[in-house]
């Protein structure tokens, strides 16, 4: 692994424009982005020839909005990761004491038992999250090898397109499975035989409400929730997916069946949006879920009606990143 090697090929490749591409070496953001970059090389090194993907570049860009991209260009796949969205996570996760501090008075009985302030497994799932999103896209462009480019944050300008909004909800659908093992391997680590439904279903509701707010920060205006707009679902949509593919994949673990932990799916999607609120009011985040949440109780039937259309919808020039996924790992 060495982004020497990454600038090297992106520039060989013309996949980037050399003036986009970020060193992150000798930067406030060295460490983070250093570690980032060794856990998703080390992915694509592992997945590289099972997808057939290669060559695959991972770079980060100077750019400060907080933004990520998939890319297939000149015979090149890429994950192209804005240094504005490093410093998001920091800002938002890595720095947010009040977060910490909230947990320790109302959940020490749970966090005693993690090896990293909530903070960090905040910053590294929302990461996480975004790499498996944006590997996705590769996945599905392997198919059709034609130049296109996919950003991770919501772009007011675009216009309408369902084939891209079935490829976003594909790709997060294929991160929540890899986010939702990575709990699962969390929760067995973290507790062993102190393992319990309630310690169990509390883990989900802190790390999927830390990911909720990581998905509503792509969007500013929240509360409006749109449907046929845009080549991106609204980030509440996105989140109601997310959120239920985590629970529901753990939901079917076969593990937490062995332990006799049952995850009610609804008890604890609810819990998450309950939580988050709380959270909200307390000002450790500074989102408008709680508005969002009175809009779409209102629209419940359209929005069901709607993901339901999304997911099933049939793109015939990509692959379905998931079914890829469970060929080779189902």
């Amino acid at each position: 692994m060495n982004y020497d090697n990454e600038i090297k090929l992106a520039k060989e490749k013309d996949a980037i424009k050399s003036g986009d591409i970020f060193d992150f070496r000798e930067t406030p953001f060295e460490d983070l982005c250093t570690d980032y970059y060794k856990f998703c090389r080390q992915h694509l090194n592992d997945n590289i020839e099972i997808y057939n993907i290669e060559p695959t570049v991972f770079v980060y860009t100077g750019f400060y909005d907080s933004n990520a991209c998939a890319q297939y260009k000149n015979d090149a796949f890429s994950i192209q990761i804005n240094v504005g969205l490093i410093k998001k996570c920091q800002d938002n996760y890595l720095q947010n004491k009040e977060f910490d501090e909230y947990l320790e008075k109302h959940h020490s009985d749970i966090i005693k038992h993690f090896d990293n302030p909530i903070t960090g497994l905040a910053f590294q799932i929302a990461t996480q999250f975004t790499y498996y999103h944006e590997f996705a896209h590769l996945i599905q462009f392997e198919k059709k090898r034609e130049n296109i480019s996919l950003q991770e944050r919501f772009v007011e300008t675009s216009t309408y397109d369902q084939v891209k909004q079935h490829m976003e909800t594909n790709a997060d659908t294929l991160a929540s499975i890899a986010i939702a093992s990575h709990i699962q391997q969390y929760i067995k680590k973290s507790f062993g035989d102190n393992i319990s439904e309630e310690n169990v279903e509390l883990t989900i509701i802190i790390l999927c409400s830390c990911l909720l707010n990581h998905i509503a920060n792509f969007y500013e205006d929240l509360p409006n929730i749109y449907y046929k707009e845009h080549k991106h679902p609204h980030p509440f949509l996105r989140l109601f997916t997310v959120n239920l593919n985590i629970i529901n994949y753990l939901n079917q673990s076969e593990f937490f069946k062995k332990m006799g932990i049952d995850i009610n799916i609804n008890k604890v999607f609810k819990s998450v949006l309950d939580f988050y609120e709380e959270l909200e009011k307390n000002k450790i985040f500074e989102t408008k879920i709680t508005e969002t949440m009175t809009n779409a109780s209102k629209q419940q039937k359209e929005i069901v009606q709607y993901m339901g259309d999304l997911i099933q919808y049939d793109v015939q020039d990509y692959n379905d990143a998931v079914e890829q996924w469970n060929k080779h790992f189902a």
